[in-house]
């Protein structure tokens, strides 16, 4: 009966620690406060808006940082005077970024401020972005940048494409990627809010189709040269490139300008996954 006893209060005692464990509260999270982006030419003020408010919801579902904002917006710029604010507001780092507008796009450029040194902890920066993609997906692509990467795996996710072709490329190989179950595709339509690791991108810089006349027939010469790249956005590095050319020639009367340079997209994306694959840029997920 003794033993009975003893064996339940070491079982009582057991599920007792268990429940204090479990209710212990969880470590504090660091505090970051997330100025927003400043008025500028470059972008509309409804989009800057969305831009920040989406930005505080990706690094809200992190769990890692507690995000706080400031009621005005500060007029200073300087290193020395954001730490400053940060102090004030109680904030580990200062969140400051803006956005200008360049020949690819709009560049977004940040810094984040350690408020106990003084310093730049890091410097941030998203290019050849437009106001859609802004808005829409560049929250997701900057987390990484802003909080480095949590271990568990990688998110890819492609750039809005230049063009319906390179749309097209980038379908496809989402397509090739996810077959691989190697690690997780995001969808090319932003609506899934992972914090993405890595940024892929496809560039086209030539899709010509050429009609020359041989003999008494019409032809259509296609040329397709383009780039496949995959960028670490912790750090900003390129893990992977590929370009490629391509060319189909067919005549005119059994094809068409559609018809040649779909083929040079199939083509074109046959040799950007071949290569990928040899490369062994991931490993599988285990």
């Amino acid at each position: 009966m003794r033993r009975s006893l003893v064996v339940a209060s070491l079982v009582l005692a057991s599920l007792a620690g268990s429940a204090f464990a479990d209710s212990a509260p969880a470590p504090p999270k660091l505090r970051m406060l997330v100025l927003p982006l400043p008025p500028s030419h470059a972008i509309d003020a409804n989009v800057a808006r969305t831009f920040d408010a989406r930005l505080l919801v990706a690094l809200d579902d992190t769990r890692r940082v507690q995000t706080i904002t400031h009621d005005e917006e500060p007029e200073c710029t300087t290193t020395k005077c954001l730490a400053a604010l940060g102090v004030e507001n109680g904030a580990a780092y200062v969140l400051s970024m803006s956005v200008v507008r360049e020949d690819g796009g709009l560049t977004l450029f940040g810094t984040l401020v350690d408020t106990k040194s003084a310093t730049s902890w890091r410097r941030l920066e998203l290019p050849r972005i437009d106001p859609a993609t802004l808005s829409r997906m560049a929250p997701a692509e900057l987390v990484p940048q802003i909080l480095g990467t949590q271990p568990g795996g990688i998110v890819l996710g492609f750039a809005k494409p230049r063009d319906a072709a390179g749309a097209a490329a980038s379908f496809a190989i989402t397509e090739h990627l996810t077959a691989l179950r190697a690690f997780k595709v995001v969808p090319p339509d932003g609506t899934d809010r992972t914090s993405l690791t890595h940024r892929a991108e496809v560039v086209l810089t030539e899709v010509s189709v050429a009609e020359p006349r041989r003999h008494l027939c019409k032809w259509l010469d296609g040329t397709l040269v383009g780039t496949f790249s995959i960028t670490d956005l912790s750090n900003g590095r390129v893990v992977f490139t590929k370009t490629v050319a391509t060319e189909a020639s067919e005549r005119a009367h059994f094809s068409s300008r559609a018809e040649i340079t779909d083929t040079m997209l199939g083509e074109a994306v046959a040799e950007w996954v071949t290569a990928f694959r040899d490369a062994g840029v991931f490993r599988p997920r285990r």
